[in-house]
């Protein structure tokens, strides 16, 4: 069946975009992975990211929004812009720009999204659209603010200890910190704050809780990493 390309012009006569939409590239990390979540797309083999058109009335961020409900049943994940994808042969339709989003949510988040998977975020399979384009941007951007914000704290939202926190900033690094000069540098960065609180989980001493000063994008003060041999 071959496929209609929409088509739009200005009042200038020039090709305009014929739709606008939104992508959300959702990260987490499981199993010391940094993984991306990807759908069916049209039912198909084919996978892409999350994402769709922009409704009438609707500003971008509240479609990104929407859809990442649609797909995971969060209601306030972290979320920021990532940047505009426009090239117009991004996608067979037609010209069809994209405002994409990055969005981290905890790893224990299910998906009631039967055709939802879980993928390697720095070996993805083969997507749609220029969706490889926009996860690597995805991957760099949360490299780039890991030790610089609170950017963790969407797959760390709620109470957690050090070594939890040690996990999940190793897969994103892709690097072995020192427990101890982790978790100093952490404290280091004024982005999370004790809660007063112990959790005891086999032998050992308790461990002490802490959590995110802000569940808002915020800058800590960065410093420089030392890592384990």
């Amino acid at each position: 069946m071959e496929r209609v390309r929409w088509s739009a012009t200005n009042s200038e006569g020039y090709e305009a975009p014929a739709a606008l939409a939104t992508d959300v590239v959702v990260l987490t990390v499981r199993d010391e992975r940094l993984v991306a979540l990807t759908v069916a797309r049209d039912g198909g083999d084919e996978r892409a990211l999350p994402g769709g058109f922009v409704g009438a009335g609707e500003r971008p961020l509240e479609t990104a929004l929407r859809k990442l409900h649609e797909k995971t049943g969060l209601d306030a994940p972290y979320v920021e812009q990532l940047g505009a994808f426009a090239d117009p042969g991004r996608d067979p339709r037609g010209w069809i720009p994209s405002i994409a989003y990055l969005a981290l949510v905890p790893p224990d988040t299910r998906v009631p999204d039967a055709s939802a998977c879980w993928i390697d975020a720095r070996n993805p399979q083969a997507l749609a659209f220029d969706h490889e384009e926009v996860l690597a941007a995805a991957v760099e951007r949360l490299e780039g603010k890991l030790w610089w914000s609170n950017v963790t704290v969407g797959m760390l939202p709620g109470a957690f200890a050090l070594s939890e926190a040690r996990r999940v900033y190793e897969a994103i690094a892709q690097a072995r910190y020192d427990p101890a000069t982790f978790g100093r540098d952490l404290k280091s960065t004024g982005l999370i704050e004790p809660t007063g609180e112990q959790r005891t989980a086999g032998p050992g001493r308790p461990a002490a809780m802490y959590r995110f000063t802000s569940d808002r994008p915020a800058w800590g003060a960065g410093r420089r990493k030392r890592i384990a041999a």
